[in-house]
């Protein structure tokens, strides 16, 4: 999904609307936003939470680029792995319904771990076959106020007559995410009573990582933020969001997204408006 758009579900955007209550545990919020960010060299990137796009008008098309190269014209699900992939082409004005999953909400219904599913991208189809791209289309032609009623349907029916939640990863997650990424994994066991080995195992299932690895990236998202609201200074921000040095930082962004500090800020600072 574009970082940008990450952003503001970060920073709390508030949903179109929460998930019914057969699928409060699937199914964070819905958010529907028109896009108004650069249409290429978007880093593509999630932190955890599993999401489900559909591009709204049939006219435009997504096309991502680097370690994972797909083009979606209606919809597509994104899961976590994504790293040096970059948006090509999402014109300006182009209008988005994000479905948000809780972090094992997708498993639940696919009923299959993260590291099943073929890719990190992969084409509603690819997921659920025909009736998944009937359901795109569906949505693409559907009113404002009927597309969430849509989409609940086929959820609610995809679901599993018994699935048991997994709360406690859940709420590992929770953790990490409050605390942007600086916190050990003894910490978290520590604070969620979970010991090391239930921790890895159940984030390799549902989340195809290591707890360690996830703590890593979400770490790196919100230094990225910070390069993204025009901060220069990569000691403060390495210091700031808990690496060890400066070094380390500009090696976890040429490892999650391809490039220097320094350029990503360029990009940025390209596409502000004129004074």
């Amino acid at each position: 999904m574009p970082v940008d758009l990450l952003a503001h579900i970060f920073m709390e955007r508030l949903p179109l609307s929460r998930p019914a209550a057969g699928l409060a545990d699937i199914v964070e919020g819905y958010y529907c936003v028109t896009w108004q960010g650069r249409e290429d060299n978007v880093w593509a990137s999630l932190d955890g939470a599993p999401v489900l796009v559909f591009l709204l008008d049939a006219a435009y098309g997504i096309t991502f680029r680097g370690a994972y190269n797909r083009f979606f014209n209606r919809a597509f699900l994104c899961s976590f792995g994504l790293q040096d992939t970059y948006i090509t082409h999402l014109p300006k004005g182009s209008r988005l319904l994000v479905v948000r999953f809780t972090p094992c909400g997708l498993y639940h219904l696919v009923q299959q771990p993260a590291i099943g599913i073929q890719h990190p991208l992969c084409g509603i189809d690819e997921v659920w076959g025909s009736p998944g791209a009937e359901l795109a289309e569906a949505i693409c032609n559907a009113g404002e106020q009927e597309r969430v009623a849509l989409l609940e349907a086929f959820l609610l029916k995809k679901l599993p007559a018994y699935t048991t939640v997994n709360y406690m990863l859940q709420v590992a997650v929770q953790l990490i995410r409050a605390h942007q990424g600086q916190i050990s994994v003894a910490d978290i066991c520590k604070q969620s009573g979970l010991n090391y080995k239930w921790l890895e195992r159940n984030f390799r299932r549902y989340l195809g990582v290591t707890p360690k690895a996830y703590l890593s990236s979400i770490r790196f998202l919100y230094a990225y933020f910070s390069l993204m609201q025009g901060e220069k200074n990569l000691i403060h921000i390495a210091l700031d969001k808990g690496y060890y040095d400066q070094n380390h930082f500009i090696r976890d962004c040429r490892k999650y997204t391809g490039r220097s500090p320094s350029r990503i800020t360029s990009l940025y600072q390209q596409a502000l408006p004129a004074p």
